[in-house]
């Protein structure tokens, strides 16, 4: 029996449940599950989305499937304070704290508890086919993304996320993708592919309007503000549409860059993920700048 931890925004869930996957096809007579236990009175994000978004089924451990491995908490709040003061059981796999890649990980034998974000596609590249699978948006229902879906597929264009918010101040994070990195990055695109239309993300689009326009003079720009809430998604599934894309060192456009099935995409990256000494996530054939 393996149980995989489900925790934090839709990018996150994503690692998780793709690590679910990937252990399904390695160990295809065993049990594996999905704790989705921290939802439980969970203040951040959209609750667990993976069910509701892509339609997937997967098995979710009972309290007793936990007990079995770890430590089943009624909610959130008791998982905040529990993981600090009950030790790690034999049973438990946790994600080292550099969040680098272990391959141990996917050929532990035996019922096992795997706690972690695990965002390195290596836990999940040899069933690539699988994951893209699982992750088929639906078809948008309203005409606004409707037509950027048409545009998308006719232009030459390039998805641009900025994450700005919780992570302006923030000491993990503040500084990495700056205005310097955008001026950059858009550099590198235009000098490659030429492209005509620019899809803007970011939860700060007031920063947008005032900034990128200067940095991308005679070009098509969309800023995408209307898919909110619970339809947050959409913003993903519109990234992965793009022809190539330029990433936030956020776990949402990673996936956005990663679901864009163009054989010759440009995905650029921020050189650093965060400010602390961890291996990033970054695909070894995208662009680091």
């Amino acid at each position: 029996m393996k149980i995989v931890k489900i925790l934090g925004g839709l990018g996150n869930q994503m690692f998780q449940y793709a690590l679910s996957l990937s252990l399904r096809e390695q160990f295809p007579h065993e049990q594996v599950m999905i704790d989705t236990s921290c939802f439980r009175n969970y203040p951040l994000h959209n609750g667990f989305e993976i069910d509701r978004i892509f339609a997937q089924k997967a098995l979710v451990a009972s309290w007793k499937d936990i007990l079995k491995v770890a430590y089943p908490y009624p909610n959130y709040r008791f998982w905040q304070i529990g993981k600090y003061i009950l030790p790690k059981r034999k049973t438990m796999c946790v994600e080292r704290k550099d969040f680098s890649f272990d391959a141990a990980a996917l050929t532990r034998k035996g019922n096992c508890y795997y706690d972690g974000y695990w965002q390195h596609e290596e836990y999940f590249c040899d069933v690539k086919e699988t994951i893209w699978e699982a992750f088929s948006f639906p078809e948008p229902a309203d005409g606004q993304n409707k037509e950027i879906i048409a545009l998308l597929r006719a232009s030459e264009s390039v998805s641009l996320h900025v994450r700005r918010g919780d992570y302006v101040n923030h000491p993990l994070f503040r500084g990495i993708c700056d205005s310097d990195y955008y001026k950059r990055a858009i550099h590198y695109i235009e000098e490659r592919v030429n492209p005509r239309l620019y899809c803007v993300f970011s939860n700060d689009m007031a920063w947008c309007e005032s900034y990128l326009p200067g940095l991308l003079p005679g070009k098509k720009v969309v800023y995408v503000d209307w898919n909110k809430g619970a339809e947050s998604y959409v913003d993903m599934q519109l990234m992965s549409l793009c022809r190539h894309n330029i990433i936030a060192n956020s776990s949402f456009s990673w996936w956005g860059a990663w679901l864009n099935r163009n054989p010759q995409k440009v995905v650029v990256a921020p050189e650093r993920w965060m400010n602390s000494p961890i291996e990033d996530p970054v695909s070894d054939k995208w662009i680091k700048l």
